[in-house]
């Protein structure tokens, strides 16, 4: 999937987060919703997913009567790379002109998450240099309450005058880092506050925030992805105070909520690896902890519910078409010399698809050949071999200088063809640019259009030879020889070279 097939799937499922969220906020575990933000950052930063029948994408699908074919991109850095026109030779895509440049949005976005990546990062290391400066802390409460809570990662107290509100930082080695002026007598206060950050440290929130400022950095041209990164840390705040409340029971709710009034104060700006005491909307947070409830069976399944059918419906893609109807498909058994009486039974067979091959114009006016391939089986293409043939508007064939390098090749019907383009199972892989035509002029006076047969090109028919898998398997295509006696040099009716697509080329499964 592209980045942007991707932020958009992701932002769809960040609006129906959102809505759950406000619908139901106040009366489920706070635990869902960081549950369910964490699989919206899964689909953020993982560039695939898995296709479901109850994806939504599947049912919108279903409810749209005409097909519609997905192009899948290719994983590399092609598609941010625009050229000119190049030509294909033997399979290899070899530039004519200018060199490639790289699309101006390409760059914007570039320039935006090295930005923004910068900000992170300098914020954090800023905080980090300042927290060096932070004095251990000399107390038999904060001694004992270490004692009690034995992790792998040893947990340190310190105390700094570059504070004003508690945070923890770390992961391997976290620190609770306390303002100085903290009332160290005050017992009470520093249960919550120590019970508060040891569930950061615990649930490795630092982690889920480096998670989120990865997501936020690759996605910040998208506005959704910044609610997601603003929900997602006060969501992860609302389930620590939960979790404190359950811990100290109810009659808690009132002390725990005056002890965050006091605490809110001077905020720091930005510190995305640093888990914050005191966040933003106060109120949020005072209101959540006094609907807190005990959480019953019922509302743990209701969470579990929402859970699966959001992530089923929104995490997932559509599953690959299974048509059944093929009545207006044609098969290559026979020569299509009475297309209109084939019809292709793909019953425990596997198939790949010529959809078309349109002759396009550069903006010279050079022509070229545009031809797109879907590969309908459940193994890896990663060579083809293939013969294009070429005719004019009236059915002729044309003789076409097909080697562009070889200015002493002979002009020809017919020219062989071999790709090495891997394309993945149910993948339409169309290729870009395609096969430029020219007229046999000398390289010194390319681009310039000669007046020879490749404009007179109208239709272009393609049928393949011979297709290597990535097990190593090797089809032929036994129907070959027939095609070629059939089209090759021949005069082919206007209504057989419009109709010629698509061209479906059987498998037969072993």
């Amino acid at each position: 999937m592209t980045l942007l097939e991707v932020s958009f799937s992701g932002a769809v499922f960040i609006i129906a987060v959102v809505i759950i969220r406000a619908i139901a906020i106040n009366s489920l575990p706070k635990k869902t919703f960081l549950v369910l933000w964490e699989m919206v950052l899964l689909r953020l930063v993982i560039p695939f997913t898995i296709p479901s029948a109850f994806s939504i994408y599947t049912l919108i699908n279903n409810t749209i009567s005409t097909p519609t074919f997905f192009e899948a991109e290719t994983n590399n850095v092609a598609s941010a790379v625009s050229r000119e026109y190049f030509v294909v030779i033997q399979g290899i895509e070899q530039p004519v002109t200018n060199i490639p440049f790289v699309s101006v949005w390409f760059v914007v976005w570039c320039i935006g998450m090295v930005l923004f990546a910068g900000f992170f990062i300098v914020s954090y290391l800023r905080c980090r240099i300042e927290f060096r400066t932070a004095l251990p802390v000399n107390n038999a409460y904060v001694e004992q309450w270490i004692k009690e809570r034995p992790l792998r990662r040893r947990i340190s107290i310190k105390q700094s005058d570059r504070i004003s509100t508690p945070l923890t930082y770390g992961v391997f080695h976290p620190v609770i880092l306390m303002p100085k002026q903290t009332d160290w007598k005050n017992i009470n206060q520093l249960r919550y506050i120590f019970s508060h950050e040891y569930v950061h440290i615990y649930r490795f929130d630092t982690i889920a925030k480096l998670i989120a400022t990865y997501a936020l950095c690759i996605h910040w041209f998208n506005p959704l992805v910044w609610v997601m990164y603003i929900l997602f840390n006060r969501d992860i705040e609302l389930a620590c105070d939960e979790s404190v409340i359950r811990q100290f029971g109810d009659k808690s709710k009132s002390a725990y909520s005056l002890m965050l009034i006091s605490m809110e104060a001077k905020k720091s700006g930005l510190s995305p690896l640093c888990n914050n005491f005191s966040k933003n909307a106060i109120e949020e947070r005072i209101t959540a902890i006094m609907n807190t409830k005990r959480t019953t069976i019922i509302t743990l399944l209701s969470a579990c519910l929402i859970v699966l059918v959001t992530v089923s419906l929104f995490a997932t893609s559509a599953i690959a078409s299974t048509d059944s109807e093929t009545s207006d498909m044609l098969t290559l058994n026979d020569p299509k010399t009475n297309t209109s009486d084939i019809i292709a039974d793909v019953k425990g067979s596997m198939m790949i698809i010529h959809e078309s091959a349109d002759i396009l114009h550069y903006e010279d006016g050079a022509p070229y050949i545009h031809d797109i391939l879907t590969n309908n089986t459940d193994s890896t293409i990663v060579e083809t071999q293939y013969c294009m043939l070429a005719y004019n508007e009236n059915g002729l064939p044309l003789k076409l200088y097909w080697n562009f390098l070889d200015s002493s090749a002979e002009s020809s019907f017919e020219n062989i063809v071999r790709t090495k383009t891997n394309i993945l199972p149910n993948q339409t892989e169309e290729y870009r640019g395609g096969w430029s035509l020219y007229d046999g002029e000398i390289m010194e006076d390319f681009p310039n259009v000669g007046n020879g047969e490749a404009n007179q090109v109208a239709y272009s028919l393609f049928c393949l030879k011979q297709v290597v898998f990535e097990d190593g398997t090797v089809w032929n295509n036994s129907n070959y020889e027939n095609w070629f006696k059939t089209y090759a040099g021949k005069e082919i009716a206007i209504d057989e070279l419009q109709n010629y697509y698509p061209y479906e080329y059987e498998i037969e499964s072993d």
